[in-house]
């Protein structure tokens, strides 16, 4: 096995430097041979200002993966392509309710970037944290465009470290069209996705699309047998020897790992003229004993956190001379499904259950003003109102939500209490006006400028101004040179200003409660805010060579840190609703961090005989700091590394044609990555403990039958890697620890599938 695997390792070095590499720019046409890298420039993108754009004169930074790269690469998932961006780094399968952490530019978390599809937000509408993965539809996409940086001058809150835009396909002339895939794999992996278009009339489509993926999941007790971490032995016995002491749980559980997850989404879209209306709906169940180890949490299929995200929007474009008027109501769910719970050391290994909703209406009124050849006008106003009721505590039992929403904190039940401890739950309601306005001017052919802001005002935290300034010089045809200015503001989600979690005792039976610990709401923390500066050169070397320096420094205040609420915010003076409590911890807005790096990338697009190639290379390097206090004079005691970054990241790929086959091999080099644990104090500069970095190798095959039928195969990790990443709170030095020395990730997986399209 492993020689097989040097050997496809061999073939796809050699391979991919008969083209070194390229992230293509978007695909009208299905050919590789069809554009330029020149033409691909060109191509039209809408995330960087809310109108239509040339690529190459947008204000921002954007990677646009096209409907050519998503086929030929067999991109499954939206995490699929985050692996091979630059400037990313994906830590997968890590903790629990979120699976894994998305960093983009040493910016670590998934709820600091936001996910559009044709420019509406499908994530969780109060800013709530959610899994990347098949959740989000991929096979839907005509092309995905990618904005590195902060957004909120245009989109608002949580567009802090960039913004994913799918852009959907468009109902081609046929009368019908059907495109259907289904794949399958080891360890139980499976992915069926539909798409489906109808034209209705002349001016009149529907579209409809789906996917269903579920994955057993690879067992890791098996996979990792010498890491006594991941030991099940003690199975047998069915006590638990967690850090907390031997706990046998009372509710029954299955001896044995099994930790599968499942998502889908649901897709429909009316276009009737100038009117158009659209349904969406994500959902996600993972394991919720993600980033423990198998002796202080329990892998079991019924242990699981299921998260959705229904949507509707209805938007009006119309065109009036030089005037653009688009007009859209949007309404959004998101739900914590009442049986999402934890069994861990925390929850003495019995279920905790949790709850959560949030309902948000949206509507928002654009104006785009073409004042002439070189000045374009964008201005809006949108308002947003929302009703949240936050995360709950550990609770005993599910909440029945066809009732009034109460529970009991978990193990609170007693002689004087049989129903346990009630719980509260906290309902909120508030709004949002933001307003933003832009001006694009370009006072010769070789220069651009961008000038743009948004005003926010939110009933919970405040206000919010947000700023972005742009220069696009292009001082000859064949080079392109911006220099950006950026802001934006992470806003608190209702769970991160209302938090709870923690236990109480009672040594009276019931008749009075007390607890060791608890983590409450803060209701007064504010905003994250980011401000990022950037300078990106783009040289043509060819009209189908393409060679980008980018380089960018990011300062971001207002972190959200653990504190204890006695030293800070003084809210409870260690009582909680007359019951006494020794610790009491809160969220606050603390820390500072400072990231700075930059990427070197070359595309390159040529052919050898029968064989296309669409190549790309890439060196990212990422580094900066963590420094406490809201302000430099505020600081105390020593700055510290970052976390979740690999400080160099190496990607390597290539796209191949040649008649009916396709092959696209690509590699990611990850250098050795920094965790949270502290290494060395002594110098100036606290350094982080770090684990080994990592080669990935992953490989797509597909061979066309006919027009109408394709075979496909992905192969990921091909190298077979026992490879590890990182995870919340790691420590190498804790010799009694919940969680991994380096998170164990999946060894090589083969997937293979039929695609129809007719």
């Amino acid at each position: 096995m492993k020689s097989c695997l040097a050997k496809i390792f061999l073939g796809t070095v050699l391979l991919a430097c008969t083209g070194i590499p390229g992230n293509g720019q978007r695909v009208v046409q299905p050919n590789l041979d069809t554009f330029s890298l020149k033409d691909l420039l060109n191509v039209k993108i809408t995330t960087a200002s809310k109108t239509s754009q040339a690529l190459e004169l947008a204000s921002a930074v954007v990677n646009v993966i096209t409907r050519d790269q998503i086929r030929i690469r067999n991109y499954q998932s939206l995490l699929d392509v985050l692996f091979d961006l630059p400037d990313i780094k994906v830590d997968d399968k890590m903790y629990s309710g979120m699976r894994n952490s998305v960093t983009i530019r040493g910016t670590q978390g998934s709820e600091k970037f936001i996910i559009l599809l044709d420019g509406i937000n499908i994530g969780s509408p109060s800013g709530e944290a959610m899994p990347v993965m098949h959740n989000y539809p991929v096979h839907l996409a005509e092309q995905i465009e990618v904005l590195y940086g902060p957004a909120s001058a245009l989109y608002g809150a949580d567009a802090v470290s960039g913004i994913i835009n799918i852009i959907t396909r468009k109902p081609l002339k046929k009368e019908i069209l059907l495109d259907i895939s289904s794949t399958a794999g080891n360890y139980g992996y499976t992915n069926t996705t539909l798409f489906l278009s109808k034209k209705l009339g002349p001016s009149t489509n529907l579209v409809i699309s789906g996917q269903y993926h579920y994955d057993r999941n690879p067992d890791y007790s098996k996979l990792y047998k010498t890491d006594s971490l991941s030991n099940t032995s003690f199975f047998a016995d069915r006590t638990f020897n967690t850090v907390f002491g031997p706990i046998t749980p009372v509710t029954p559980f299955v001896a044995q790992y099994k930790a599968p997850a499942e998502a889908y989404n649901i897709y429909a879209a009316l276009q009737a003229g100038d009117f158009s209306f659209k349904v969406f709906r994500n959902h996600t169940r993972i394991p919720t004993a993600l980033g423990n180890n198998v002796r202080n949490a329990i892998f079991n299929k019924d242990v699981y956190m299921a998260q959705s995200v229904t949507l509707a929007n209805a938007s009006y474009k119309k065109i009036s001379d030089a005037i653009t008027s688009t007009t859209s109501l949007t309404a959004s769910k998101y739900d914590l499904h009442p049986g999402s719970n934890y069994r861990n050391l925390y929850t003495s290994m019995e279920p905790g259950y949790k709850y959560s909703t949030c309902t948000m209406i949206k509507g928002e009124q654009q104006l785009d003003y073409r004042v002439s050849g070189n000045l374009d006008i964008t201005a809006g106003v949108g308002y947003e109102n929302y009703t949240a009721i936050p995360q709950s505590a550990d609770l005993e039992k599910p909440v029945n939500t066809r009732s009034n929403i109460q529970g009991s904190y978990l193990g609170t039940a007693s002689f004087y209490k049989p129903e346990g401890l009630p719980a509260p739950f906290y309902l909120i309601q508030y709004h949002n006006l933001g307003s933003y306005f832009q001006a694009q001017y370009s006072p010769g052919k070789n220069i651009n400028f961008t000038v743009g802001a948004r005003y926010d005002r939110n009933s919970r935290f405040g206000s919010s101004f947000n700023p972005r300034l742009g220069v696009v010089y292009q001082p000859s045809a064949t080079t392109t040179i911006k220099l950006l200015y950026g802001s934006a503001f992470r806003a608190p989600s209702p769970s991160e200003s209302y938090p709870q979690y923690g236990s109480f005792d009672t040594q009276d039976s019931g008749k009075t409660y007390h607890s060791h610990f608890l983590h409450l709401p803060n209701t007064g923390l504010k905003p994250v805010r980011s401000n990022n500066i950037e300078l990106n050169i783009q040289q043509r070397l060819t009209d189908n060579l393409l060679l980008t320096l980018d380089g960018y420094f990011t300062a971001l205040k207002g972190l959200y840190t653990f504190a204890d609420d006695n030293q800070t915010t003084h809210i409870y003076n260690n009582q909680f609703n007359g019951i006494p409590v020794d610790y009491i911890e809160v969220f606050v807005n603390s820390d500072r961090q400072k990231n700075f790096g930059g990427s070197l990338q070359l595309k390159w697009k040529h052919r050898i005989g029968n064989f296309q190639f669409n190549s790309f290379a890439s060196l990212s390097y990422v580094n900066g700091l963590k420094e406490n206090g809201l302000k430099e004079s505020s600081e105390e005691g020593k700055d510290m590394q970052l976390d979740f970054i690999s400080p160099v990241m190496v990607h390597l790929g290539s796209d191949v044609k040649t008649g009916k086959f396709s092959f696209s091999p690509r590699l990611l080099i990850a250098s050795r990555q920094h965790i949270a644990g502290v290494g060395d104090t002594t110098g100036h500069i606290i350094q982080r403990q770090t684990i080994p970095g990592y080669a990935l190798l992953n490989l797509s095959f597909r061979y066309a039958i006919s027009k109408q039928f394709s075979l496909f195969t992905s192969v990921t990790n091909a190298l077979d890697q026992r490879y590890r990443t990182v995870s919340f709170n790691m420590d190498m030095t804790k010799k009694d620890t919940e969680l991994y020395y380096g998170q164990p990730q999946d060894p090589i997986r083969i997937m293979s599938g039929l695609n129809f399209y007719f």
